[in-house]
């Protein structure tokens, strides 16, 4: 039982580094917070002033303890880092704190298109239709699917068609280039003959 003790008492010191490193963090997290306690919604201002302040209390505190210093200036270099994109959500309606939800979304949509395809990799998927890709509802029923179409209109339908033929033609291209160099430089060289040969 001393032996564990021993052991244990070993790790006291950087547990309770860890823990208050960890509090940083979470400190760090709540001033992030859209709204206050009292449910009210917290001007752009106001986070700047309070995340500054505690991002100077930290490096105060790293001068105070020096086997901590490289943890804080870590967080401090990776807030001020960052610092001209984290309070757009304050400034702008509808802009969310975090990404968090759109990578759910990625997740989700990965997820399904491994199970219809039953590959791996999703790459290819993505890259051909692009922000097109965002779209795709998989809870959507086809008649729910068709009432939504049924709402675009046909002018822009038209401009989001030729849009995705431009990305499908480029990446047939590049398919092309990197699958079939030969050809496709053969395909070039034809188009460029005819090019030259007509302004003449």
């Amino acid at each position: 039982m001393l032996d564990i003790t021993l052991i244990r008492n070993q790790y006291i010191e950087p547990y309770t580094q860890l823990k208050r490193q960890s509090a940083w963090i979470i400190e760090l997290a709540r001033l992030f917070e859209p709204c206050d306690k009292q449910g009210r919604v917290r001007t752009a201002r106001q986070v700047k002033q309070e995340v500054n302040q505690f991002l100077k209390r930290l490096e105060q505190l790293a001068t105070e303890r020096p086997n901590e210093a490289k943890v804080a200036a870590c967080i401090v270099k990776a807030v001020r880092h960052r610092w001209w994109g984290l309070f757009t959500c304050y400034q702008v309606a509808n802009v969310p704190a975090s990404n968090n939800d759109l990578e759910i979304f990625f997740k989700d949509m990965k997820h399904h298109q491994r199970r219809i395809t039953g590959r791996k990799a999703v790459q290819e998927f993505i890259l051909r239709y692009g922000p097109f890709a965002a779209f795709i509802d998989y809870s959507e029923s086809f008649d729910d699917l068709l009432a939504r179409l049924r709402q675009v209109k046909s002018k822009d339908f038209k401009q989001a068609r030729q849009t995705l033929q431009k990305v499908q033609l480029r990446l047939k291209k590049l398919y092309r280039f990197r699958h079939h160099p030969d050809l496709y430089f053969r395909d070039l060289e034809k188009r460029w003959e005819k090019a030259t040969s007509s302004h003449k």
